[in-house]
């Protein structure tokens, strides 16, 4: 009687712990799976993040370069170089310079007013002949960008670029994700005090919508979905001395 007395109470011992062991388990596994989905979520976020931000990294330095470009083209179109240009230390006209780098005929005019914004993108609407890669117009709204997945503009096609579906027409609204606008200021402080040698200021702004960003037409600032790039351009061939 004894023997029996003690064998059920070990079997009633041993049923408890293994009951015991099967709940701390079952949590430990459930916390452990809770931890690694936590972690999933965070780093899929944390990617998308990222590469939105890319994105807009890249659409903010391509609008600078584009404006870049603009500036370079105007002294490559311009067919001679002017020599009676102010020369800043003699005080007198005897320096020469490209006069016309911020707004040549027949090339890019980027001598607008200060902080003018601009819509940057390809211009469809008015090059059914020779399509103009980079076109812009002045504008107070809308800024968005559509992604081209393999339209034809002109005699080109552009797949794979964010651009403006008619800057022409105005429609900036866009489809995609992403907003873009570019700020020109002439800077004329300090040496840059003559119309001959302006600097100019280039602030590319882009942001995106994302999560807690919601969509907006307007710079929204800097903050957590936008980035904003800003250069000087120089006509610095105006130091060209004469000799």
């Amino acid at each position: 009687m004894i023997n029996m007395d003690i064998q059920k109470e070990n079997k009633t011992s041993l049923s408890g712990q293994t009951l015991i062991e099967t709940l701390a388990a079952i949590f430990i596994l459930v916390m452990g799976v809770t931890a690694a989905t936590g972690l999933a979520i965070y780093a899929f976020n944390s990617s998308t993040s990222i590469t939105k931000q890319i994105i807009a990294t890249g659409l903010a330095r391509e609008g600078v370069e584009a404006v870049k470009n603009m500036r370079d083209t105007n002294w490559l179109k311009q067919s001679s170089i002017n020599t009676d240009c102010y020369n800043y230390e003699t005080g007198l006209d005897d320096a020469s310079c490209y006069k016309s780098w911020l707004n040549l005929v027949g090339g890019f005019n980027i001598s607008d007013p200060p902080v003018v914004g601009m819509r940057l993108g390809i211009d469809g609407a008015s090059a059914a002949t020779s399509p103009i890669i980079w076109a812009y117009a002045r504008t107070n709204s809308n800024w968005g960008l559509d992604f081209d997945n393999g339209a034809n503009m002109g005699a080109a096609s552009f797949n794979g670029f964010y651009k403006i579906s008619d800057i022409g027409t105005g429609v900036a609204n866009g489809s995609s994700e992403y907003y873009r606008q570019i700020l020109l200021t002439e800077d004329s402080t300090g040496i840059y005090n003559h119309p001959e040698y302006h600097r100019l200021v280039v602030e590319s702004r882009v942001w995106w919508t994302d999560k807690k960003c919601p969509r907006r037409t307007a710079w929204p600032g800097l903050g957590k979905c936008s980035i904003s790039l800003v250069t000087n351009l120089t006509n610095w061939k105006n130091y060209q001395l004469s000799q």
